[in-house]
């Protein structure tokens, strides 16, 4: 979709069919099948933002989270048996897994025009959405609509850190753990030794990811009238189809 242009660009509605529908449930679009195909039918549109990812030999473009370091070995231990018997919380499951086995990642990071390290990481998390992995709040101040990406990087230290962050995860609480950083900001520079892979909106991509930009109020989304974000659009298109 985003490589039509603007102008011409078609309206998206989401069927929550996934393991989470974490970005339809960011957007609250119902989880039922029949209810979510009705908000076509209401004609109330979101201006959604979108997150654009580069790399030396690609790009890419997504709605929710791109997560990157050892959520990506999260992602990999996830058989269809853990998400089957699992399910939302199959994400946890997967990151008891990793713990004991920790990677580090040396990175360089530039949000916009501030300097980030050189520092030892564990995860970068670069969110649109709140929610990823199962409604697990990685980013509980983002917002879809605000022209922002949310960014936040998980530092090295100890496995009773990572426990900590861990259980602020799923409280919603943890960026205000000591070993978060965590910046809102339009664009995003990174350099990693070893290279960081990423999931992309649950994707996982091979090429390391060196720059992220968001695209503001890029694609018009079908969403509830009583919609959250409805009250926080400064404008909110409600034009028929065509």
């Amino acid at each position: 979709m985003m490589r039509i242009d603007a102008q011409r660009r078609p309206r998206l509605a989401i069927v929550p069919l996934g393991t989470a529908n974490d970005f339809a449930g960011n957007l609250s679009i119902p989880d039922d099948i029949a209810a979510a195909a009705a908000l076509i039918d209401e004609q109330r549109l979101l201006p959604v933002d979108i997150i654009r990812v580069r790399g030396d030999r690609f790009e890419k473009h997504f709605a929710n989270v791109a997560a990157g370091g050892n959520c990506v070995r999260v992602s990999e231990v996830l058989t269809d048996e853990i998400k089957s018997r699992w399910g939302a919380l199959s994400y946890v499951r997967g990151a008891i897994e990793v713990l004991p086995d920790m990677r580090s990642f040396r990175i360089d990071v530039d949000c916009d025009d501030e300097r980030i390290g050189p520092l030892d990481s564990w995860a970068v998390l670069v969110a649109n959405g709140r929610t990823n992995g199962g409604h697990i709040e990685v980013a509980p101040e983002a917002s879809p609509i605000d022209g922002l990406m949310d960014v936040i990087i998980i530092k090295d230290g100890t496995i009773a850190d990572m426990v900590q962050i861990t259980a602020g995860n799923l409280t919603g609480e943890f960026l205000n753990c000591e070993q978060v950083i965590f910046r809102q900001v339009n664009s995003l520079s990174l350099h990693s030794q070893p290279g960081m892979r990423f999931t992309v909106d649950g994707e996982v991509i091979d090429e390391e990811p060196v720059r992220f930009e968001v695209v503001p109020a890029a694609i018009s989304m079908h969403v509830s009238s009583e919609n959250y974000w409805i009250e926080h659009a400064s404008t909110v298109s409600t034009q028929s189809m065509a």
